[in-house]
């Protein structure tokens, strides 16, 4: 007997057009949305990240999936000088970039590909700063432009990251999905034909896939890439097929003409599982969505009213009627899973006697009015952050404060909170590597307000010293010293107020094997094929 909700996926499949080659020859991915730019260092965006980090370019470390542990990529080992100052890398031989009918390599990976990729970044007067905005979220936000003082070749096949101080997280940080390496003699084709901004958007790279054609909003198709030094695809193209509702995205999972599916609604989950010709593969999430309140614009610098607000929502209810049983209440921006977790913050129940005392203490008895962005697309931290956003509306509107939900594109969003014109902001994130400092130097640290993340926009020096006396010590118990002081600062102050963390979901046809659901975000299709 078909169910009311899988009728209606049936009807929306009308119209849904296929790509018959790919699904002979290779996979269809059911993509939520555009990528901005196929280039992760130019866009926080987490739909740029999947579309181009793990199919098109390596990293010079890589992230076990099931221990987490830091193992070679493109470097194949590493050597840390005694004051911590220094990183020696040796690079992999033999690592063969793209070929494509625009550019054909004349050698293999080196030290100069590294070399311009950071110095692209750190350098204001390098040739290709500001192509393509000049702007680099998670280089910033992480403040890495002040900690790296030189990368530079000390051979063919080694390189030398001089920093300017000790930093525990530096090797994570070369292993996340936005720290990918670049073509230094692609981009310097590309700066003499006078198109240094086809770098970005015409990708080069060494990952396990070429890119082959993009339609904006339609598709992306990518190609096999021969002679991958991690072994070559078993697929012979890949396809992300745009397709940013989650009810549709299903709709063509049941027709096959997906064969895997991103980030499917918690609601959609009995379906899914109902199904025998589907798959649904579960994983912890180093992740967390948040309520972001812009402190410096009044009421919201005032730490009473962030506290009211955050005393006014029902976690509970927003896990039930939006995660269903793919969620856990979040008393901290770190999830359980990370070691940094301070397991001693207390539990946030809804207070509403509290929160009306508080606004009364603010001079904000009678309430206030206030407007929340909102992206309306499904994200791994949240499945649905519209509905979050009418619940949180509800729950404030019970203490006197009227929620106006504005839902916006990300480029929209984007441009509004580069200037500041927003009150909140409904979003999340999804971590990098496993260290803690991933979270809270990206979210709410003072060089992440202008040039990354914060989108509290809120600076505190204290705070901040926490995170830099943290990273200069291997100590793991200094450490999470610093790290449970840091969640107990932030409990108070509640910049960002922490809802849930997700489990990770992702869905594929029962005969599709071999993908990799990564811990940190996105999926690995290097191994998957069709049985």
């Amino acid at each position: 007997m078909l169910t009311p909700l899988l009728l209606g996926l049936l009807v929306l499949v009308t119209g849904c057009q296929k790509q018959p080659e790919a699904s002979k020859t290779g996979l269809i991915y059911c993509a939520e949305g555009s990528p901005l730019s196929f280039n992760p260092h130019v866009s926080n965006s987490g739909v740029t990240l999947d579309a181009s980090a793990r199919p098109l370019y390596d990293r010079l470390l890589e992230v076990n999936p099931n221990t987490l542990a830091l193992e070679p990529a493109l470097a194949t080992h590493w050597q840390i000088s005694e004051d911590g100052l220094t990183y020696t890398l040796t690079l992999r031989k033999g690592v063969t970039f793209h070929h494509t009918p625009w550019f054909k390599p004349t050698r293999t990976f080196n030290a100069d590909d590294v070399v311009f990729t950071y110095a692209r970044q750190l350098d204001e007067q390098h040739p290709y700063h500001n192509v393509s905005g000049g702007d680099y979220p998670y280089f910033y936000s992480l403040g890495q432009d002040l900690l790296i003082k030189r990368v530079s070749k000390k051979g063919p096949q080694t390189v030398v990251f001089e920093l300017n101080q000790p930093n525990a997280s530096f090797l994570a940080t070369l292993a996340s999905d936005y720290a990918v390496i670049l073509s230094a003699e692609y981009a310097e084709q590309m700066l003499q034909a006078g198109t240094p901004a086809l770098l970005d958007s015409r990708p080069i790279g060494t990952g396990p896939f070429s890119f082959k054609e993009y339609r904006h909003n339609e598709f992306i198709r990518y190609l096999r890439h021969p002679g991958y030094w991690g072994g070559d695809a078993k697929i012979e193209q890949l396809v992300y097929d745009i397709t940013p509702k989650s009810a549709k995205r299903l709709a063509k999972l049941l027709t096959g003409e997906c064969d895997v599916m991103s980030t499917p609604s918690a609601s959609q989950l009995s379906v899914i599982k109902q199904n025998p010709e589907l798959s649904l593969s579960v994983q912890s999430g180093m992740n967390v969505a948040f309520l972001a309140l812009n402190t410096r614009k009044p009421p919201f610098n005032n730490v009473k009213v962030r506290q009211a607000i955050a005393s006014a929502i029902n976690i509970d209810n927003l896990l039930q009627a939006v995660y269903f049983d793919t969620g856990l209440p979040a008393n901290s921006l770190l999830p359980p899973l990370s070691w940094g977790y301070n397991p001693s913050l207390p539990e946030r129940k809804p207070d509403l006697k509290r929160a009306r005392q508080l606004l009364k203490e603010a001079g904000l008895e009678k309430g206030f009015e206030m407007q929340v962005l909102v992206q309306p697309d499904a994200r791994p931290y949240n499945p649905d952050a519209v509905k979050t956003a009418q619940l949180i509306r509800s729950d404030l509107a019970k203490v006197g404060i009227k929620l106006k939900i504005v839902q916006r594109e990300w480029p929209v969003i984007e441009g509004r909170l580069t200037k500041g014109q927003y009150d909140s902001l409904l979003s999340g994130w999804i971590a990098d590597n496993a260290d803690p400092d991933n979270f809270f130097r990206q979210l709410l640290s003072c060089s992440a307000v202008e040039r990354g993340n914060n989108y509290s926009r809120w600076c505190s020096p204290a705070f901040d010293q926490l995170l830099d006396d943290a990273v200069t010590t291997p100590q793991l118990s200094f450490r999470l010293r610093n790290y449970y002081y840091a969640q107990t600062l932030l409990n108070e102050q509640l910049p960002l107020i922490p809802l849930a963390h997700a489990l990770r979901t992702q869905v594929s046809r029962s005969d599709i094997e071999g993908l990799t659901l990564m811990p940190f975000g996105g999926t690995s299709f290097n191994q998957a094929h069709r049985e």
